[in-house]
């Protein structure tokens, strides 16, 4: 059997298209065991595959037929599936497109949220099929798994909450600290601006801040390393990849939850801002540098840290794919 991760084939840096190739590349190692495999798929391109961060998952390419143009515009997947040889993860955007044609197939499907605020787009009753026929729904935070469980009634038996693991080897405070603010000037772009307006005549001169952009997982790892604040500018997602690697590397956040962080928004490390509170987010991210210039040395939050390098570790996420593999029945 071939377990199949249906993947957005997108060039830049998000942290979800990453978490889907590790995540099939742990479950391929899984698998290898029971003679099954695990690949992650592209649909109708040629030969994609992201390139931002190391990977040695197989990446396939499938043409879907054509079946009608719009917004979304929608393939037809007859034909393109086995169902005795393979089974199909979708993720959450997907799940209008292909969800009841899987279902239809007979074709066994998992759902992948990793954003509890995008399962609302598509046709209302199209959405109801593909999550009542899917055989397990994944979630990557208790914030995504009560958007699911609200939305669609009768699934909450089907939802395994599962975690990502941050590479520690990568993320880490080892590396000495400089007065350096960072942040992802993709995320929120306008509200980001408007900070930097707002600090612009206040920044001590001995500080300095860069965005993290255009760069591959190892630039992101150590600028992280480098910086001492991280402004995280989250919006309606699941569970926010850039903060927690941020307090990994050990930043003090300042910022938005996204609402799916707020599971690791602890206080040694993070400081939450009301969202759209631009003025008080500048506030807040010169207060901070203020305390730290009044500081003999900068704070390492160890024991927080530790905290957060368990819950996101690659045992527990080795542990969550397991019971995933079991639920799929893909352990004999």
């Amino acid at each position: 059997m071939k377990l199949i991760w249906l993947c957005h084939p997108i060039k830049k840096a998000v942290g979800g298209v990453k978490v889907i190739y590790r995540q099939a590349e742990l479950v391929d190692a899984l698998l290898t065991p029971f003679g099954h495999q695990s690949v992650v798929m592209h649909p109708n391109t040629l030969s994609f595959r992201v390139k931002w961060f190391d990977s040695r998952v197989t990446v396939e390419s499938q043409f879907f037929k054509w079946r009608w143009a719009g917004k979304p515009s929608l393939s037809r997947i007859a034909g393109c599936f086995d169902l005795e040889q393979h089974m199909v993860v979708v993720p959450e955007l997907w799940a209008r497109k292909y969800g009841d044609q899987l279902a239809e197939m007979g074709v066994p499907y998992a759902i992948y949220v990793q954003n509890g605020y995008y399962i609302s787009k598509g046709d209302p009753a199209v959405l109801n099929a593909a999550y009542a026929g899917a055989k397990c729904i994944l979630t990557i935070s208790d914030d995504a798994s009560r958007c699911v469980a609200m939305a669609f009634p009768g699934t909450d038996s089907r939802i395994l909450r599962v975690h990502y693991s941050v590479d520690a080897t990568r993320f880490n405070a080892h590396q000495s600290k400089e007065n350096l603010i960072t942040y992802m000037p993709r995320k929120l772009a306008d509200h980001s601006s408007k900070v930097l307006f707002f600090l612009r005549n206040h920044l001590p001169d001995h500080w300095r801040i860069q965005p993290i952009d255009g760069l591959n997982e190892m630039g992101v790892a150590d600028l992280l390393q480098r910086s001492k604040i991280f402004m995280s500018f989250s919006h309606f997602e699941g569970c926010p990849l850039p903060p927690l690697e941020a307090a990994l590397s050990g930043n003090q956040v300042i910022g938005y939850t996204g609402q799916g962080a707020q599971e690791y928004w602890m206080p040694e490390i993070f400081e939450g801002i009301e969202s759209g509170n631009v003025v008080g987010f500048a506030q807040s991210v010169l207060c901070k540098v203020k305390q730290l210039d009044a500081m003999p040395s900068f704070p390492i939050e160890s024991e927080a840290i530790e905290v957060l390098s368990k819950q996101y570790s690659l045992a527990q996420e080795c542990a969550d794919m397991q019971t995933f593999i079991q639920l799929m029945g893909l352990t004999a």
